[in-house]
């Protein structure tokens, strides 16, 4: 059996998600043909460098363009002009993806983002891919550029987004709870002082995890700098992705603080970083906070990207296991009020270890055999 897992480097969580199915079939040793693929390598360099570019700059420098582009796109009674004005440049940029799978022919396709899904979605409504597509969507919203009907079955993570997408037309029978799946790393869990020892960290202290995301998104220096004066027994550890001169900064307050802080670029340790905090601060991208929820960390969302990150934070606060805030000042509010009530801190771990699906890669990978099987 063949089998392809197509993601977009347009965000790093459809990546993530891609290798965390890939990294669960090896495990399965079901020995099948499985490899993950970018669906912008097939492309031509223009657009690949268009989508990555225009992505990363308009969520980092003009997200009031992302916000009204991502609401414009997904307004119904322009949905059906979207749609074919949609396919017809996938088409056009995508043709060499198109050729990939009709030489291939893979038994299945799983896509982690929707550009894939628009592809193989045209393939078979043209007749020209008779195998099954499974679409899991990574975001607790659902947007538009989704829906599909030619997508045999949905992963998606939570009933909340169950119910977005029969809204949108999607049969019930088509869509599978399964979470979003994370790295098997974040299911295993280090116990708190283990965790706080290897890193270096002071033991008895509250400890805040602050997290921009790969790109260091937010006034993350301005937050650092404002925590680091609270007189309350903080300590931080702060990851700045890529962003180098935002590291350089925090490392400059750092140097001059009282409140004791790690800082870290791009960390790949971040599952040991969860085990070691009481509270998490970040944008709430569908991934990270999947992972957090299956640590059993509470998120306190300082800033998101409009659209699909407002969605996953409405996610959090409906369900208990996230607070979100408009201004520094009520960030630090936030975590002062949560150091003194630990009741409701410990409440909104348990709801979290609750929410967390630490099985959803392998459940995926069972979906997708069963389906294939069918």
């Amino acid at each position: 059996m063949k089998i392809f897992i197509v993601h977009a480097p347009a965000g790093a969580g459809h990546k993530s998600a891609a290798f965390a199915i890939k990294d669960a079939f090896d495990k399965a040793k079901t020995g099948h043909d499985v490899r993950v693929i970018d669906s912008l390598e097939y492309t031509n360099g223009l657009f690949r460098w268009m989508y990555i570019w225009g992505y990363n700059f308009m969520v980092s420098k003009a997200s009031f363009l992302w916000s009204f582009s991502f609401y414009i796109t997904d307004f119904k009674p322009i949905r059906p002009l979207i749609r074919s004005f949609r396919r017809m440049v996938n088409f056009v940029n995508g043709y060499a993806f198109y050729r990939l799978v009709r030489k291939e022919r893979p038994d299945c396709i799983v896509t982690t983002h929707f550009f894939a899904t628009e592809i193989v979605s045209n393939l078979k409504l043209s007749k020209m891919y008779a195998g099954e597509l499974v679409t899991v969507i990574t975001d607790y919203g659902v947007h538009d550029f989704w829906i599909s009907s030619q997508v045999d079955i949905y992963a998606v993570a939570s009933e909340y987004t169950k119910k977005e997408l029969i809204s949108k037309g999607i049969p019930s029978e088509k869509i599978r709870v399964l979470g979003i799946p994370v790295q098997e790393k974040f299911t295993r869990r280090w116990e708190r002082t283990e965790a706080a020892r290897n890193l270096g960290l002071e033991e008895g202290l509250f400890t805040v995890l602050i997290i921009g995301g790969g790109l260091g998104v937010g006034p993350i220096a301005q937050m650092v700098e404002t925590i680091a004066h609270t007189q309350e027994p903080f300590q931080l550890m702060v990851v700045c992705g890529k962003n180098e001169s935002l590291k350089k900064e925090i490392e400059e307050i750092a140097s001059k603080a009282r409140t004791p802080m790690k800082v870290y670029g791009f960390a790949d340790n971040v599952n040991e970083l969860m085990d070691a905090c009481d509270v998490m601060i970040s944008k709430p991208g569908g991934l990270s906070i999947s992972e957090a929820m299956v640590k059993g960390v509470p998120v306190i969302v300082n800033t998101f990207i409009p659209g699909q990150e407002e969605n996953n934070l409405n996610f959090l606060e409906k369900n208990g296991v996230g607070v979100g805030t408009k201004t520094i000042a009520q960030t630090l509010d936030k975590l002062e009020y949560l150091f003194r009530h630990k009741e409701l801190l410990d409440g909104m771990r348990a709801k979290a270890k609750q929410l967390g699906k630490p099985s959803s890669a392998s459940d995926i990978v069972l979906l997708v055999l069963e389906t294939v099987e069918k």
